[in-house]
């Protein structure tokens, strides 16, 4: 009988070790797991692409970098793509970017990396990234050129907007059927002029009366602002001119005089001076009280020797 029991705890034991083994073997591998996810980094992030054109000069190229965590995109910061043109090849690298709180890595292309094309195609990559796996994103836009005109005929300001592409010999073309987005620029951002994007006709074309009561600086200068946004074969194009179309901002010089419905800054001289005096004996007297209670205390100490 105490030969049985002898065994039988003798085989418990190998399996508790067998077990204990196992368990060191699974925690070595997990740690080694995630100690190689951490350095080739095998993480999934995606890019979008965007492209923006400015005043027919600037080539923008912005790469919005997303995540998945708990089932929904998030936007990562601090991760460097790099932009290619054509393919991704060391001579083809327009540059490099790193994304902001946003999510967005911004490169304004070098007029020396990129020659004059009918067509482009940009790809931005994430290579050798310690927190996510390698991943591109490719896009392609066509060359156009867009030009904003501002003239007066009648009293009556108008924009006139022409929009052109290329074709295949590389010739500038009317683009018909492109739709602009008309703006002002404002403090906090574009007022749409009108509310619905305008379409341009068959010659490219697109004629908006401007209206007259926009307020706008001193001289009366506004911000005008055309674009062709999202679009499946532009991308995105912009055009800014500065026009004085709008209303003078005129500046109250009473609003600089001393009264007592002026900001603070311009308060009256006497109100300021009536104020401090009040604070300082409100002051005055709890330092004054401060003191007194300090000398009870050194009283009381004297007292009680």
């Amino acid at each position: 009988m105490k030969h049985l029991f002898s065994k039988k705890n003798k085989n418990t034991g190998q399996l508790i070790q067998s077990w204990l083994v196992f368990a060191l073997a699974l925690v070595a591998q997990l740690s080694h797991s995630s100690y190689a996810n951490a350095q080739t980094g095998t993480g999934e992030a995606s890019i979008k692409l965007t492209y923006t054109e400015s005043n027919n000069r600037h080539k923008i190229l912005t790469a919005t970098v997303k995540t998945k965590i708990d089932d929904s995109d998030q936007l990562v910061k601090g991760v460097s793509i790099h932009f290619y043109n054509k393919s991704i090849k060391p001579d083809q690298l327009l540059g490099s970017a790193i994304s902001n709180e946003k999510g967005e890595a911004v490169l304004v292309i070098p007029d020396k990396k990129l020659s004059l094309d009918t067509a482009y195609t940009f790809i931005g990559a994430i290579e050798q990234d310690k927190q996510f796996a390698n991943v591109q994103e490719t896009l392609k836009v066509a060359e156009a050129d867009l030009v904003m005109t501002l003239k007066t005929e009648d009293s009556t300001h108008q924009v006139v907007i022409t929009m052109q592409g290329t074709d295949k010999k590389g010739k500038l073309v009317p683009a018909a059927d492109v739709e602009v987005n008309l703006y002002v620029q404002r403090l906090f951002g574009l007022l749409p002029l009108p509310d619905n994007p305008e379409t341009t006709d068959e010659n490219g074309e697109i004629t908006v009366d401007f209206p007259r009561d926009l307020p706008g600086d001193a001289d009366g200068n506004l911000i005008i602002v055309a674009r062709v946004e999202e679009n499946d074969r532009y991308g995105n194009l912009e055009f800014r001119r500065k026009m004085n179309w709008g209303i003078p901002l005129l500046i109250d010089p009473r609003l600089h005089s001393r009264e007592l419905w002026s900001s603070r800054a311009n308060a009256p001289i006497y109100l300021i001076v009536l104020v401090n005096t009040i604070l300082i004996c409100i002051w005055g007297v709890i330092a004054y009280i401060v003191y007194e209670v300090f000398l009870i205390k050194k009283i009381g100490k004297q007292g009680s020797r």
